[in-house]
């Protein structure tokens, strides 16, 4: 007996100890993440307390939900930057591109616009914005170099910089969808010192990341940025972003081609997914508001899915294959 309980306490432990920590594999984009996210207000936002044990309160923040920006991660093909690697953006006008591994996060560049000034960077030497595993203290620094263009100036240059990471703060996060636990946030700061036809000018930048292990997403972040740049002077902005909660609908399929069985639903104990697919990866559970519950891999095209933990109400599943692309939605509820 006592063994038993050494074992379920060592696996507590663990538990706890991996709750705020990030990881290539929770935190890196890969090919086929999607996300979405909404403009909020600015004014009088600050990022709040650093340490363990913080309190993030967003609640009451004004979002914007007319202005939507849908991100998506594909393999690069863009021969400036790292091949293999993820292209993420969601427009033309707005991608970056990244590398990982399983012990970093590292940013090789792409547009950023400040104000009305859009420029483009490519690194030769990356910024690295993540260190794994990554948890409270975890911190990574950087010597940054490369190529920059600034389209509106009609100029052309290279750079020099430095960047650093803090996961500086671990807690509660309130937004609007909902409150969030074991929630890390991560501090990164980037200074780039360039020098075109025109002169020298500079960027600086410091993000707020907010984020749930699980979702690679940030559910929210505080962007501020500084560009100095010749004949065009100094423009400073400051952008604030929460995640959209992810909708996947009610409706028992999005592939009908798809044969699952999902039982017994409703259930207080263990819902279970059976599929014949060979395609059929991963199924993922979200609650009401969107929020990423649980993801857990098909294997043989089954999967026990113990619920007993979770709150009485509706939930929903996707059923994701291979590439990541969505076979299966649907819902199921929990009755205790």
């Amino acid at each position: 007996m006592k063994k038993i309980y050494l074992a379920i306490f060592t696996a507590l432990a663990g538990l706890s100890l991996n709750a705020q920590t990030l990881t290539d594999a929770n935190h890196s984009p890969v090919a086929g993440d999607m996300y979405a996210t909404y403009q909020c207000d600015s004014l009088t936002v600050t990022p709040g307390a650093s340490g363990a044990g913080a309190l993030w309160n967003f609640g009451t923040i004004v979002t914007h939900s007319s202005i939507v920006n849908n991100y998506t991660a594909s393999a690069n093909s863009n021969a400036s930057y790292p091949i293999p690697g993820v292209q993420l953006g969601s427009a033309a006008s707005n991608l970056s591109y990244y590398k990982s591994s399983a012990t970093d996060l590292k940013y090789w560049g792409g547009n950023i616009t400040i104000a009305s000034i859009a420029s483009s960077f490519v690194y030769t030497t990356a910024a690295v914005i993540a260190a794994y595993p990554m948890s409270l203290s975890t911190t990574s620094t950087a010597v940054t170099g490369g190529s920059v263009s600034i389209p509106s100036l009609s100029q052309t240059g290279t750079f020099t910089g430095n960047s650093g990471t803090i996961a500086d703060g671990t807690g509660t996060l309130v937004i609007p969808t909902g409150t969030f636990n074991n929630v890390v946030r991560v501090v990164t700061t980037q200074t780039i010192n360039f020098n075109v036809q025109l002169g020298s000018g500079s960027v600086t930048q410091k993000n707020w990341d907010y984020y749930s292990v699980g979702t690679k997403e940030a559910l929210f972040t505080i962007t501020t940025a500084t560009i100095v740049a010749p004949l065009a002077g100094t423009s400073t902005q400051t952008l604030v972003t929460r995640a959209k909660p992810i909708i996947t609908g009610v409706s028992e399929s999005v592939n009908n081609t798809l044969s699952l069985a999902v039982f017994p639903n409703p259930s207080s104990t263990i819902v279970n997914f059976i599929t014949e697919s060979n395609e059929a990866k991963q199924v993922l559970i979200y609650d009401i508001t969107g929020k990423l519950v649980e993801k857990q891999n098909l294997v043989d095209g089954r999967l026990k899915l113990d619920v007993s933990s979770y709150t009485t109400g509706l939930y929903m599943y996707t059923v994701v294959g291979n590439a990541n692309q969505t076979l299966k939605s649907g819902k199921i509820t929990v009755s205790h």
